[in-house]
């Protein structure tokens, strides 16, 4: 896996420390990888391979608050599986993270553990400059909960792309699943195009030069918290990206993107979608409607897979819905209301029955259309020699799409709610 960078190997390693993060939440540990058949595909990591595996071990980084727990002499009831998207980290799950511990403190308070990853490739953990295909990740995520002996009762966090990983895994662990929790995410495999500041990431002039040799992606991924980032809180998203070669599990997750059926991960996205129907767990979507990556088509299309779970719509937060808003106190009052005995939730969203407009996805497919045409912005990023020069008109590209597209919708929940069964 090269995008005209040196694809450094790097071990895994500690942050330092950063705005928000608790030293002590810091882990790394060592996790046998489950080997892939060697007559399969590279990408096909749902073959395991025939006879002995080998001996082959990856180092993750992450964030658990077990240790604090243990301090204040309490027993987690269960697991919060946090996971990232991209151009993320773990630090995306700081504020869960700080409020799971500090509730665990109160008296009489039901305690949870919580567990944020970094994906392999990705954040502080280990980088071997190896493309990690979906269904790889989704395998990924099945060994650190075997190594870290999780046997239940878990409940999926995810964001972005993380979302797709942690339903992955979700489904493949029916008898450890107590519940799941989403983040502006898609698992939607209807034909829809994919939305365009994605596709312009996917174009070959771009894609380089926006993820790797440039910081370009991250950048304007960062931008696009509907209140200003703070500069400390942007530094630590950075912190794990200093360098083109860094950046490479970024380049990685955007060419994974399944843009049609031919792509390598189409297949194992449809496995999860479809999957996701029969889930019965409880089912919580925060979502952040001014988002111009997922927006509320997907919520809707997620809702029709799971139509019990419960939305909780943050107005006026974007894709960054974890920093727009605090959304900690959402999840840890959802989970008391679904433990036995909890009192189900009095507030109902107001309904919906009609799909999203349709106009919304043809603005998007004419700016695709308009950016295509655009030679002389193409040839000029081409002739760039100045590393500083491309990210930076990369990123005015992207950013602008990004700005053009957020949008607001009426929504629909449907269901009853449902009772945490650990």
């Amino acid at each position: 896996m090269s995008w005209d960078a040196a694809a450094t190997a790097t071990p895994a390693s500690s942050p330092p420390p950063l705005h928000g993060l608790d030293p002590a939440w810091s882990r790394v540990v060592t996790v046998p990888e489950t080997p892939t058949s060697d007559h399969a595909p590279d990408d096909d990591a749902r073959v395991p391979a025939p006879g002995p595996a080998p001996n082959r071990t990856r180092r993750w980084h992450l964030l658990d608050n077990a240790a604090r727990l243990a301090e204040l002499g309490v027993t987690p009831v269960g697991t919060l599986l946090c996971v990232h998207g991209n151009p993320t980290w773990a630090y995306l799950w700081r504020g869960l993270l700080s409020a799971a511990t500090a509730a665990a403190a109160e008296p009489g308070a039901v305690p949870w553990r919580v567990v944020a990853v970094d994906q392999l490739e990705m954040g502080f953990s280990e980088r071997g400059g190896t493309q990690r295909r979906l269904a790889r990740r989704v395998r990924d995520l099945g060994d650190l909960t075997d190594a870290l002996e999780l046997a239940g009762p878990v409940v999926t966090v995810g964001h972005d792309w993380g979302g797709v990983i942690s339903l992955g895994w979700a489904v493949d662990h029916p008898d450890q699943l107590a519940g799941v929790v989403l983040l502006n995410t898609a698992v939607d495999r209807s034909g829809a195009p994919v939305p365009s500041p994605l596709r312009v990431a996917l174009r070959p002039p771009v894609h380089a030069a926006a993820t790797v040799r440039s910081p370009a992606f991250l950048e304007a991924t960062l931008a696009l918290g509907r209140r200003p980032l703070a500069g400390a809180v942007k530094a630590a998203y950075r912190a794990p990206y200093p360098t083109a070669g860094t950046r490479e599990g970024i380049a990685a997750f955007v060419a994974d993107i399944p843009v049609g059926p031919d792509h390598p991960s189409a297949a194992e996205l449809e496995r999860v979608a479809t999957g996701v129907r029969d889930l019965t767990v409880p089912a919580l979507m925060l979502w952040g409607p001014q988002d111009p990556i997922f927006s509320d088509r997907y919520l809707d299309d997620l809702l029709g897979r799971l139509p019990h779970a419960d939305v909780h719509r943050f107005e006026g937060a974007g894709h960054l819905v974890a920093e727009d808003v605090d959304y900690a106190p959402a999840v840890l009052g959802w989970l008391a209301d679904r433990r036995p005995g909890g009192d189900a939730p009095t507030q109902r969203a107001q309904g919906r029955d009609d799909p999203a407009p349709p106009h919304l996805w043809q603005h998007l497919d004419a700016l695709h259309r308009q950016l295509v045409a655009d030679e002389n912005l193409v040839r000029h990023l081409r002739d760039l020699d100045r590393q500083q020069q491309v990210g930076r008109r990369c990123q005015l590209v992207i950013q602008h799409r990004f700005d053009r597209e957020a949008h607001r919708i009426p929504f629909r929940r449907a269901g009853a709610p449902q009772t945490l069964n650990p």
